[in-house]
C-alpha cells in the first residue's frame, strides 16, 4: 500500500540527480523531470522496456534509501518566496528568464568544489576553475562578480537543494515597498483622478497642482517647527506612471468619452461574415496619398484622386474599383458597381500567367455601406432595388463595422502609396504647386492607373493572413464549387438602373430637365399613349396629354435620359435634342455654363456651345499657382471629368463563352428586379439616415424696452408705473 502522499511540484533526489514531479498520471504513473537536463525519468518495466515510473516504484526506492524528498529551504526575503511559489515547468521557467539555467550551472558547479574561500579572490579562482571545466557551456559568457555569487549562494537554496525556479530573476515582478508617505500617495491619487475627470486638464497641469499643494504643506511645516520633517515631492515621471497605472475604461470614458473608451478597451465583435463569394460586399472611399498631373500644354496639377472599392467579404477579393477626381458621389458608387459586374480584361493583360484574375466579377446579393450622402439618398436605394441588391447601412460613427475594407486601404497604402518615390518632375514646377519633391509622390494619371492595377493583382495572389490562402485561390475554388458567378447579362441595363433618380413630367414636347429638352417623336408618342391613360384626369392639361414619370440619368453624361415604362417593365432611352452640346457633358459643367448664361438675357444654342468652348479653352490655359484643396478639386473636375463609356445607340449586350479547358468558370446570368417591381418605382419612404434632424428656427422676440442697470433695482423701483409696466 502506498503510504507516501505525492503532490505535483515536489522535488525528489533520486540517485545523483534531482527530479521534479510534474504530474501524477492515471494508473499510479508519475512524470518525473530531471532538473538538469529536463528529460523525463524512465525505468525498466516487466518486459525489460522503458516505461514511466509508478508510485509503487518510488516507494520502493524511498524504502531502499535511493530516493528522498527535498524540502526546499524557506527563503528569507519575500522576493525569493515569490520565486519558489512559481509553479511553471521547465519551458515556462526558461521562457520567463533564460538566464536561470546559467545561474543554476554556476551555483551547482561551485557546490561541487565546496572547499573554496568566500573572499573576492577565492571566488574568482573558483569561477576560473568552473569556466575551464565547462568551456563549451560557458563560452562567451562573462563570470559574475564575487558579490553576486555570494548573494546567489546565500539566497537561492542550500547545497543539493537548489531548484531551477529559485534561479529566476524577480526584478520588476514583485511589488515594491512604498517610498512615499501615505499622505503624499493619497494626494497623488486625488490629483490623478482630477486629471482623468477633466478633459481639458493636461498631465502638466495636474502635476503643477500636486507640487503647489505639497509646497504649501512644506511651507506650513517649516513655519511650525524646524524639527518636523517635510514631505517629499514626487518627480514628474513618478506621477505620470501613477496616472497611467489607474487608466481603465471608467477613467478614459470620463476624460475622452464613451466612444473613445469603447475603441480602446471594448472587445471587438465577430465582424462581417459571409458564406460564399458575392453574398456580401463592402464599399467605401479613400483619398490616395499621391498627387497626379497630366501633360496638356504643359504639366497640370490635378491633385489627389479618390479611390472607390467594393470588396468581397468571403474571399477578400477586390471585385470593383474606380480611381477618379470626383469626390465621393453617386457617380463613383454606381460606376464601381458597374465595373464589378464586368470581367477584368486589363488584369488578364497585366498578369497573363494568372487567368483566374479575369473572372473576379459579378453581382452582389448585399452591400454594406456607411452613412455618406451618396449612399443614403433615394437614388442609390432605388438603383439597388432595381438590381436586386440589398443595402445594409453600417452604424453611425462606427468605422470598425467595416474593418475588412478599412484594413484593405491600409494594406494598399503600405504596399503602394507610401512606397512611391518623390516627384520626378521639374523642381521649379513642383515648388510652384507647393509640393516637396523629397516627400510628395507625383505621378501621371496613366502611371497611377497602371500601378493600381498591378498592386491589386499582386494583392490577389499573395497569402492572406485571415484566409490562410491567396484571395484569388479562395475565389476560384469556391466559384468552382458553386458552379459559377452571377452577373447582370444585359450590361446596357446597368446604365439605366444605376442612374440618378428624379421625378419629371412627360408632355408632347418630351421632358425638360436642367433646361435641356429630351424628345424623340416616335418614342414620346408611344410613351404618352401608354402612360397618360393611367394618370388621373384632374391636373391634366386641356387638350394635351401629360404623365408623371420616373426618370434616371447619368450625372457624367447628359446626352440622354431613361424613362420608366411600367407597361413594358423597362427603362426607355430618350435622347437630348441638342446632342452636340449634351453628349459627354457632365452635370457639374452644365450647371457652370448655365450660371454663365444667366448673366446675359439672350442665350441661344450657338451661344451656349460657344461659351462651352471658351470655358474649356480658359481652363486649359489656366495654370494653378495655389495649392488649396478647393482649387485642386475644382480643376480636377474641370480638367479630368470621370470617364464614362459612350452609350451606344443600339442595344448592346455582352455574351460570355462557355467554360473551357483552362479553368475559366462559367457565368450565371441573373435577371434584374427592375421589370418585376410592382411599385412603379415609387420613391422609397423612410426616415432620413445620418446627421441630425432639422429643427425649425424660432424667431427671437424683440425686447419691448431697455432698462439701465447702472443704478440697480432701486432705480427701476423708483421709476414711474408706465416704465415698470413696459419692463414687465
Amino acid at each position: 500500500m502506498n503510504t507516501i502522499r505525492l503532490t505535483a511540484g515536489e522535488t525528489w533526489a533520486i540517485g545523483s540527480e534531482r527530479y521534479v514531479l510534474d504530474q501524477v498520471m492515471g494508473n499510479g504513473l508519475l512524470h518525473l523531470r530531471c532538473e538538469r537536463t529536463g528529460a523525463p525519468l524512465q525505468v525498466r518495466g516487466e518486459q525489460n522496456d522503458l516505461v514511466c515510473p509508478s508510485s509503487a516504484w518510488l516507494v520502493e526506492q524511498f524504502a531502499a534509501g535511493q530516493a528522498r524528498r527535498i524540502d526546499l529551504k524557506q527563503a528569507k526575503s519575500s522576493v525569493r518566496k515569490g520565486a519558489l511559489a512559481f509553479g511553471g515547468d521547465y519551458e515556462m521557467i526558461v521562457s520567463r528568464d533564460p538566464s536561470a539555467t546559467f545561474r543554476l550551472a554556476v551555483i551547482t558547479s561551485l557546490d561541487r568544489i565546496a572547499s573554496f574561500s568566500r573572499s573576492a579572490d577565492g571566488i574568482r579562482k573558483a569561477l576560473a576553475v568552473v569556466w575551464s571545466k565547462k568551456p563549451e557551456f560557458f563560452s562567451g559568457k562573462k563570470p559574475p562578480s564575487p558579490t553576486t555569487v555570494r548573494r546567489w549562494l546565500a539566497d537561492r537554496g542550500d547545497v543539493g537543494e537548489r531548484p531551477l525556479k529559485a534561479m529566476v530573476n524577480m526584478s520588476g515582478k514583485v511589488p515594491r515597498k512604498h517610498r512615499l508617505p501615505a499622505s503624499v500617495r493619497r494626494r497623488m491619487h486625488e490629483e490623478a483622478t482630477a486629471y482623468w475627470a477633466d478633459h481639458k486638464k493636461s498631465l502638466g497641469d495636474a502635476y503643477d497642482d500636486l507640487c503647489e499643494h505639497l509646497g504649501a504643506l512644506n511651507k506650513w511645516i517649516r513655519q511650525r517647527s524646524s524639527r518636523w520633517m517635510t514631505v517629499p515631492v514626487p518627480a514628474k515621471e513618478t506621477f505620470r506612471k501613477y496616472v497611467r497605472s489607474i487608466e481603465c475604461y471608467e477613467t478614459v470614458a470620463a476624460k475622452f468619452g464613451k466612444k473613445v473608451a469603447d475603441q480602446r478597451f471594448k472587445a471587438c465583435g465577430q465582424g462581417l461574415a459571409s458564406q460564399r463569394p458575392l453574398m456580401l460586399g463592402a464599399m467605401d472611399h479613400t483619398q490616395v496619398d499621391y498627387h497626379v498631373v497630366i501633360n496638356s500644354k504643359g504639366w497640370r496639377l490635378l491633385g489627389r484622386p479618390w479611390l472607390t472599392i467594393i470588396l468581397d467579404v468571403y474571399t477578400r477579393c477586390i471585385v470593383g474599383w474606380v480611381l477618379s477626381f470626383e469626390p465621393p458621389s453617386l457617380y463613383s458608387v454606381t460606376e464601381c458597381i458597374k465595373r464589378a459586374n464586368r470581367p477584368k480584361i486589363r488584369m488578364g493583360d497585366r498578369f497573363p500567367e494568372k487567368p483566374e484574375l479575369v473572372s473576379i466579377h459579378g453581382k452582389f446579393d448585399e452591400i454594406v455601406v456607411d452613412n455618406g450622402w451618396e449612399f443614403t439618398g433615394t437614388s442609390f436605394e432605388s438603383a439597388m432595388i432595381d438590381m436586386g441588391v440589398s443595402v445594409r447601412w453600417a452604424p453611425v460613427r462606427s468605422p470598425t463595422y467595416k474593418a475588412v475594407i478599412e484594413r484593405l486601404f491600409g494594406t494598399l497604402n503600405t504596399r503602394l502609396h507610401r512606397k512611391m518615390p518623390g516627384g520626378t518632375f521639374p523642381v521649379a514646377q513642383l515648388r510652384e504647386w507647393g509640393l516637396d519633391p523629397r516627400k510628395d509622390a507625383v505621378l501621371t494619371l496613366q502611371q497611377a492607373e497602371d500601378l493600381l492595377i498591378s498592386a491589386i493583382g499582386i494583392y490577389h495572389q499573395e497569402l492572406h493572413s485571415t484566409l490562410g490562402e491567396a484571395p484569388v485561390t479562395a475565389w476560384d475554388r469556391k466559384v468552382r464549387e458553386q458552379g459559377g458567378v452571377q452577373v447582370i447579362g444585359d450590361d446596357s441595363q446597368l446604365d439605366r438602373m444605376l442612374g440618378a433618380r428624379r421625378d419629371a413630367t412627360l408632355t408632347r414636347s418630351g421632358v425638360n430637365l436642367f433646361n435641356l429638352q429630351y424628345q424623340d417623336p416616335a418614342i414620346t408618342g408611344r410613351l404618352l399613349e401608354d402612360l397618360a391613360r393611367r394618370e388621373p384626369r384632374r391636373g391634366q392639361r386641356k387638350g394635351s396629354a401629360t404623365a408623371k414619370v420616373v426618370i434616371k440619368y447619368n450625372p457624367a453624361n447628359l446626352g440622354q435620359i431613361y424613362i420608366w415604362c411600367p407597361g413594358n417593365g423597362e427603362f426607355v432611352a430618350l435622347p437630348c435634342t441638342d446632342p452636340e452640346y449634351a453628349e459627354g457633358l457632365c452635370k457639374w459643367r452644365h450647371d457652370l455654363i448655365e450660371a454663365w448664361s444667366r448673366e446675359e438675357k439672350d442665350s441661344t444654342k450657338d451661344d451656349r456651345r460657344r461659351r462651352r468652348i471658351e470655358l474649356r479653352r480658359e481652363i486649359e490655359a489656366e495654370t494653378p499657382v495655389r495649392v488649396l484643396t478647393r482649387n485642386k478639386r475644382t480643376q480636377a473636375r474641370l480638367l479630368a471629368s470621370p470617364k464614362v463609356e459612350a452609350m451606344a445607340k443600339g442595344s448592346l449586350r455582352i455574351e460570355y463563352a462557355e467554360a473551357r479547358h483552362d479553368g475559366m468558370a462559367p457565368t450565371i446570368p441573373t435577371v434584374a428586379l427592375a421589370p418585376e417591381r410592382t411599385d412603379d418605382h415609387v420613391k422609397p419612404v423612410r426616415p432620413a439616415r445620418g446627421g441630425k434632424p432639422k429643427t425649425k428656427r424660432v424667431p427671437k422676440a424683440e425686447p419691448v424696452c431697455e432698462v439701465s442697470t447702472e443704478s440697480g433695482w432701486a432705480a427701476v423701483a423708483s421709476s414711474s408705473d408706465e416704465h415698470w409696466e413696459a419692463f414687465q
